[in-house]
């Protein structure tokens, strides 16, 4: 009876910091996507704004002509700092999403493997290893195509129904694994439980992750803008 209370009770406390964990993640995904794409389009959007009243000040202006011929006339009047404000506009986002993205999982990595992470990422490869050993045995067995090995287990991460945060943690750590490292002719082997352990392995090597890409991209919004202001480009 004690041992079915402790049991239950682990399993509310794993619960209780899974949620925990993936809501900072989301909060912090959602933080720096929210915040950069805002000031992203503010900043470009004070920039083309600039451009247009330096550009058409003696009175007139984009007012008398169609968009194309005033997109025309804002580049030929400052094809640089109109030029990089259109590639910001649609490049930063598309950028900050894509860094915001990897900084997230790399801190939920950093976090879970520091607190938690051989407890509760062991049982989900587990999982998802044996599956794919089920279906086809024969890709653990001697001489096996690595390759095929590799795209079967990642298809497997990929169609479990864990949670997909660890989906993508544990699919990023497997990528990383060498598999011309293990030997499958030792029959003496358990190649799941290597597996395993190697994939946990690589999760372990990841540093701790910056936000210096976020200032980065927001700063070189910035500088356009200044740059632009003052005429220098």
């Amino acid at each position: 009876m004690i041992d079915k209370l402790k049991s239950k009770s682990n399993i509310n406390d794993e619960f209780k910091y899974v949620a925990k964990l993936l809501s900072r993640a989301t909060l912090s995904f959602l933080k720096i996507n929210l915040i950069g794409q805002i000031s992203i389009a503010i900043l470009c959007i004070i920039t083309i704004i600039v451009i247009v009243s330096q550009t058409f000040n003696n009175g007139g202006g984009p007012v008398h002509t169609n968009g194309q011929a005033a997109i025309l006339v804002l580049f030929a009047a400052r094809p640089i700092s109109f030029g990089l404000t259109i590639l910001s506009i649609f490049g930063a986002p598309i950028l900050l999403f894509t860094l915001g993205n990897k900084y997230v999982m790399f801190r939920t990595i950093n976090r879970l493997i520091a607190d938690k992470g051989e407890q509760l990422l062991f049982p989900i490869i587990d999982r998802i290893l044996n599956k794919a050993k089920d279906n086809q045995p024969q890709l653990f067995q001697k001489g096996t195509d690595k390759a095929k090995l590799q795209l079967k287990i990642l298809q497997e991460i990929r169609d479990s129904k864990e949670n997909k945060w660890f989906k993508k943690i544990i699919s990023y750590g497997f990528r990383k694994v060498e598999l011309d490292e293990i030997d499958f002719k030792d029959e003496n082997v358990s190649f799941t439980e290597i597996l395993k352990i190697k994939t946990v392995d690589k999760l372990k090597d990841i540093s701790q992750p910056s936000r210096l890409f976020f200032y980065l991209i927001l700063g070189w919004q910035a500088l356009i803008l200044l740059l632009t202001v003052f005429k220098v480009i």
